[in-house]
């Protein structure tokens, strides 16, 4: 399904289509490397490495999505300026058997040229209509509470409420007290120069 957002002063239109990897990849990689956040001012930040794949953040989920925002029509003639994935998983609720579709938005990305245009919203509105047809009943994101047009676009625009800020945990390899197990007849072996 492609879905077209119409300029209001007749310039370029936007389209928003699903990814193919055979010619979007090159335009994804520039919108990702404009988009590109790392470490600033000593602050903790997340950055993402995509190693040359796209779908890498989505691929292994048992059902997902790329979706690109195409500009149609500009200076530079077409060029990708958005991008957005998602997935959808089924999760288990504590120990019961409580199962439920439970859908994830990663990596919504808008070219700095293309921002405050309504294009990452399209994103995530079509990203959602795929995640009701997928069955899913709840849609999370995760954003730097921190990146404020980012917060106004879930919270505002699209509804989304805060449900909590997480904690990652990280412990050193080697700073474990208990030597790792494994069950029977297995063997566990680290490369310490991957850490």
């Amino acid at each position: 399904m492609v879905v077209a957002c119409l300029p209001e002063d007749g310039g370029e239109v936007v389209l928003v289509r699903e990814f193919d990897g055979g010619r979007d990849r090159p335009g994804v990689e520039q919108v990702e490397r404009a988009c590109e956040v790392g470490p600033s001012g000593g602050k903790l930040c997340l950055f993402t490495d995509l190693l040359g794949d796209p779908l890498c953040r989505v691929r292994h989920s048992p059902a997902y999505l790329m979706l690109v925002a195409e500009a149609v029509g500009g200076p530079l003639g077409t060029e990708i300026v958005g991008v957005v994935r998602g997935c959808v998983k089924t999760v288990a609720c504590g120990r019961s058997q409580l199962f439920s579709k439970v859908a994830y938005l990663l990596g919504l990305r808008v070219s700095p040229s293309h921002r405050r245009r309504g294009i990452g919203r399209k994103l995530v509105e079509r990203m959602e209509e795929w995640f009701r047809e997928m069955g899913a009943e709840y849609a999370y994101v995760a954003t730097d509470r921190d990146n404020e047009p980012s917060v106004r676009l879930f919270t505002g625009a699209c509804g989304y409420a805060k449900f909590r800020t997480p904690s990652v945990l990280v412990h050193p390899v080697f700073g474990h007290d208990l030597a790792p197990k494994a069950p029977p007849g297995t063997s566990i072996f680290v490369d310490p120069r991957e850490f």
